[in-house]
């Protein structure tokens, strides 16, 4: 049953277009903002997105446009609904990569026919070479090495430049997102490779060790923050649970943003859509606690076991299952500023990651 996404502040219209839709047989999800909209896109992966122009706050053309800057649900069929268009107007939105337009008020068939199109459409991007002869880019599996995901950046933008053919707004727009997406993991793990570097580095000098229990940072002040970034980016916002208790640890507020971007990048990349990640700060005694609890795929005692441990450079270069670098660093971090790292997993049992850091004396 192919499940349709309406997305349209008129709460009387998206009612009735959502009742029409499920007597023509169709699964609908329905969204009163576009924000809301592209969540729900990103957690249910509609067939078809119907979705309005003119909306208070986010409005359908930006709608559209996050939605083709997100590789993951970039390809799904869009059409804009509006009924100010003068006649003889070309449709607004098209040329931003919208498949088709309707101008309200419009027929049952009008509406069906417009679904019917959009689904029967080939998917807008396919590889060179592939047997059907489109074009397509398969997902970036987050765990590619660098030589991997610098390959794919490179087929990427060589496809845009010889397909022996025009393409089409949205194929470009597609490809160029997917070329970013590419791009943005190879700058991240680039980065993560440095700086193990540096951290590997700086635990051989005692006296810089010694000094990183002299910097103070309010937990709440960089927890909190960094996780409602993280899960917002991954379009988690919702799974989010924060129980934060403030206190002063004795670590950077740099080191302690980067080790939460971490674990919870973790948390979120291995559970899925709609299951809940809790995080939990705790100040005991001389130490503040911090938990990550996800209901994801878990892992195995073996795999427990080599989490956080030394990351081969060959291996961050090639991996195809990922090189477990955040982790290291994250790990490494914590330990240098004396505290403690531990995980608890079990598979298809979700995992929980526990942290202690020493509090801060002026706390």
């Amino acid at each position: 049953m192919p499940k349709i996404l309406v997305i349209d502040d008129d709460e009387a219209f998206r009612a009735s277009l959502t009742t029409i839709l499920e007597k023509k047989g169709f699964e609908t999800l329905q969204a009163a903002t576009g924000a809301v909209g592209v969540q729900l896109a990103r957690a249910h992966l509609p067939d078809v997105i119907l979705c309005d122009v003119n909306m208070a706050g986010v409005g359908g053309n930006l709608t559209l446009y996050a939605l083709r800057r997100d590789p993951q649900i970039a390809s799904i069929p869009f059409v804009l609904m509006s009924g100010f268009v003068s006649s003889g107007e070309a449709p607004p939105g098209i040329e931003r990569g919208a498949d088709d337009f309707l101008t309200k008020p419009f027929s049952t068939e009008k509406l069906v026919a417009t679904i019917q199109r959009c689904l029967s459409q080939p998917a807008p991007v396919v590889a060179e070479n592939s047997p059907g002869g489109s074009l397509v880019m398969g997902s970036l599996d987050p765990s590619s090495g660098l030589l991997v995901t610098l390959s794919r950046i490179l087929d990427i933008t060589q496809l845009i430049g010889n397909t022996g053919r025009p393409l089409q707004a949205k194929e470009i727009i597609v490809l160029a997102g997917q070329a970013h997406e590419a791009a943005m993991h190879l700058h991240r793990r680039i980065e993560n490779c440095l700086l193990y570097a540096e951290i590997e580095r700086l635990a051989s000098d005692w006296q810089r060790v010694a000094s990183l229990q002299e910097h103070r940072t309010g937990i709440h002040g960089v927890v909190e923050p960094v996780a409602r970034e993280k899960a917002r980016t991954l379009g988690r916002t919702a799974d989010l649970k924060l129980q934060i208790d403030d206190a002063l640890a004795a670590i950077s507020a740099d080191s302690l943003k980067k080790i939460m971007e971490e674990l919870l990048d973790n948390a979120f990349r291995y559970s899925l859509p709609g299951s809940a990640v809790h995080l939990k700060t705790a100040s005991v005694a001389d130490h503040v606690g911090l938990s990550i609890i996800d209901q994801g795929r878990g892992m195995t005692h073996e795999q427990v076991a080599q989490a956080g441990g030394p990351v081969p450079l060959d291996h961050v270069l090639l991996a195809q299952q990922g090189s477990g670098l955040g982790l290291a660093i994250a790990r490494r971090m914590i330990e240098l500023h004396r505290g403690t790292f531990n995980i608890h997993s079990e598979p298809e049992c979700g995992t929980t990651v526990m942290v202690t850091l020493t509090k801060s004396t002026a706390s």
